[in-house]
């Protein structure tokens, strides 16, 4: 192998060295993107939690308000 022909072998290496770090610049950028998103959609769901838990409450005092009118209906109709 002579001088020149290391030479000319180098920047095919290069290129490649080059892509490569294009390449794991963009799985960095695309790893820090899907982290923002996984902590917003977890965000998200944690405010989707508290929120079903509030409306299960509220629906769960309401459930009982109806039957307790249905109960005081039913002891009406049958004094009447």
């Amino acid at each position: 192998m002579t001088i020149n022909s290391e030479v000319t072998s180098l920047p095919p290496i290069q290129e490649k060295i080059d892509k490569l770090e294009a390449s794991v610049n963009a799985l960095l950028s695309l790893c820090e993107r899907l982290s923002e998103e996984n902590t917003m959609y977890k965000n998200n769901n944690d405010q989707l939690r508290v929120e079903r838990s509030s409306l299960q409450t509220k629906n769960d005092k309401i459930r009982i308000q109806v039957e307790a009118m249905v109960e005081r209906l039913k002891t009406k109709d049958k004094a009447s």
